[in-house]
């Protein structure tokens, strides 16, 4: 198995560890307290199965939003920690509206009322409450989160806020007690209760991590030295460190934090993308929202910046001797950072073959310097598709692809399109590496 996977794998494995514990003990197949219905069985077996595994799939989207860089490499880099952190967010939230539908169901038909009342705030146990303020907070945060209306500040907030449903969530699933004739599954089984206490105990290190610990860690500053922009959006910003400078490779990214009037203090991903041989970095910046755009008319030289980072693990050394890159839009900085540092080593031992994707000729903002490298090292072969002009880039258009590592950057719908392409003309996806730069 890749590294990549290891992490996305034992991820899923991990969350759903309760079902082991519930199904090996037997506890589900015994008969509940009193006289019920079998369905009434089924739905408690389910109603206490999502509950818990809903909640360490939620745990674990909390470990893995903090960021760790020690992790990366287990994830294929931090974008990979982000779409797992996605999924397994987007199914707890699916398993945790189940877990009141499913124990409410054994009012079910002939008290409606108390189904419904069930599901909503009023229990006179304080446990049971909380567990309903967890599944409704969750329930209009991740509608919130899901929507892409939003501006990217207003949506981090609201994804921070969502520490509270999973504190409120622990509480309820430390404190509630049996009820109706059925037991609390967890409370019963000293191996689960201390499983699931463990999972949740890190989400909860993690949430408070990110939302308290996180922000106020001391962070390398930088100013701003250098500010061009090269067309109407899209500029390159140099910055200069005040201290020691970070310890980056080729084509990772630095979450920047600028200090100036009417700009967010909330840190936005960029891409590295200058020479290797000084201690300045330099990151492309494309106004793709309102931030974007206030910091592109807004930003002088002098300017203060804090940096984070540097993450990602998208690495043309990961690759064999022959390569295809493809850069779609903004994504061609981590291909400018390679082309550049490998221009600036003066030898490779590479045979790459660059397809750079854009709309019109007029969005090929480093054109010329990739054709200038091209024409200097004959280890590179650049190619401009224009879909304006000639339709998008399919993986049928990438020549020969026997043996070849391709490595793909650029929006998600360019890179998912192609992926798939590839697997059809039976590249293995050993051999696919890509980054995405939508982390929303």
């Amino acid at each position: 198995m890749p590294r990549r996977r290891i992490g996305p794998v034992f991820a899923w494995a991990l969350g759903l560890g309760p079902l082991v514990f519930l199904l090996a003990s037997g506890a589900p197949l015994e008969p509940l307290r009193g006289t019920v219905r079998p369905m009434d069985r089924f739905t408690a077996l389910v109603g206490a199965g999502s509950g818990l595994v809903g909640m360490a799939l939620l745990a674990e989207a909390f470990v893995l939003s903090a960021r760790a860089r020690w992790l990366e490499g287990f994830f294929g880099g931090l974008d990979g920690m982000y779409r797992t952190h996605h999924r397994l967010g987007v199914a707890a939230f699916g398993l945790l509206v189940l877990h009141p539908v499913a124990l409410a169901f054994r009012f079910v038909p002939g008290e409606w009322g108390r189904a419904v009342a069930f599901v909503l705030p009023g229990h006179p146990r304080w446990a049971v409450e909380f567990g309903v303020y967890a599944g409704w907070g969750l329930a209009l945060l991740m509608v919130l989160t899901l929507t892409s209306w939003m501006s990217y500040d207003r949506w981090k907030l609201s994804h921070k806020v969502l520490g509270l449903v999973l504190v409120a969530g622990a509480v309820h699933m430390w404190g509630v007690e049996d009820t109706r004739g059925r037991h609390v599954m967890m409370a019963a089984q000293p191996g689960l209760w201390w499983y699931m206490t463990g999972l949740v105990g890190m989400g909860l290190v993690g949430a408070a991590y990110k939302t308290i610990v996180h922000p106020l860690w001391p962070k390398p500053r930088y100013t701003v030295s250098a500010v061009e922009r090269r067309t109407d959006e899209v500029m390159e910003v140099t910055l200069m460190p005040q201290g020691s400078p970070i310890d980056a490779v080729p084509g990772q990214f630095v979450f920047v934090s600028v200090d100036g009037d009417g700009l967010s203090r909330e840190a936005h991903p960029y891409t590295l993308c200058g020479p290797p041989d000084t201690d300045a970095v330099t990151v492309m910046v494309k106004v793709l929202g309102d931030y974007t755009g206030r910091l592109y008319e807004r930003l002088e030289p002098g300017m203060e910046a804090t940096l984070d980072g540097p993450y990602g693990r998208f690495d043309y050394r990961d690759g064999g001797a022959r390569q295809i890159w493809v850069a779609g839009g903004v994504g061609v900085a981590p291909f400018l950072s390679w082309a550049r540092t490998l221009a600036h080593d003066g030898a490779a031992a590479l045979d790459v073959d660059f397809y750079y994707c854009v709309h019109d000729r007029s969005d090929a903002v480093y054109r010329e310097e990739f054709e200038a490298l091209g024409q200097q090292w004959s280890w590179m072969d650049v190619a401009l598709v224009c879909s304006a002009e000639e339709g998008h880039l399919h993986a049928r258009d990438l020549g020969d692809v026997t043996g070849a590592d391709i490595f793909l950057c650029g929006p998600k719908q360019l890179t998912q399109d192609l992926r798939r392409q590839l697997r059809a003309r039976g590249v293995p996806d050993a051999r696919i590496h890509f980054e995405d730069f939508e982390f929303r």
